[in-house]
């Protein structure tokens, strides 16, 4: 896999624990948007849609690509932990979910926190992202 595939599958999961945020605030932009102020002194309304402006709203939040990709990533990231073991967890908590890291790789061995070999553990921490990377779409060879 390419380095490049990597570090970004590994912005992806930085990424994963704001996601909900980010879905949430894209929402709330598509609900409120902010308008320009209208220059148009004496200009009509002609252009005025009447009713449905919440349905509006609704099928632009389904149809938007920016919170479609990030509910698709979220999903491929929570289904990728559910198939991970304990320790490939342990591993991906700490090293990308973590606001501030404590430990390395090296440190979750040497405190018992993971119990695979250092050789195991960075095999777990590979083939996770390079599941999630099919799974985003990155990576389709095997």
């Amino acid at each position: 896999m390419r380095l490049s595939t990597i570090r970004k599958v590994e912005d992806i999961l930085r990424d994963y624990p704001k996601i909900h945020k980010y879905i949430e605030d894209r929402e709330q932009e598509l609900r409120y948007p902010v308008k320009p102020a209208d220059d148009n002194v004496g200009g009509g309304k002609a252009q005025y849609k009447y009713g449905s402006q919440t349905l509006d709203i609704l099928i632009t939040i389904d149809d938007d690509r920016c919170i479609n990709t990030l509910r698709r990533q979220q999903n491929v990231i929570t289904d990728c932990l559910d198939d991970a073991g304990k320790d490939t967890e342990v591993i991906i908590n700490e090293l990308y979910f973590r606001k501030r890291p404590q430990y390395t790789i090296d440190g979750l061995i040497a405190n018992h926190l993971i119990n695979v070999s250092r050789r195991n553990a960075f095999r777990l921490k590979n083939s996770f992202i390079k599941e999630c990377a099919k799974g985003f779409g990155l990576y389709d060879i095997d």
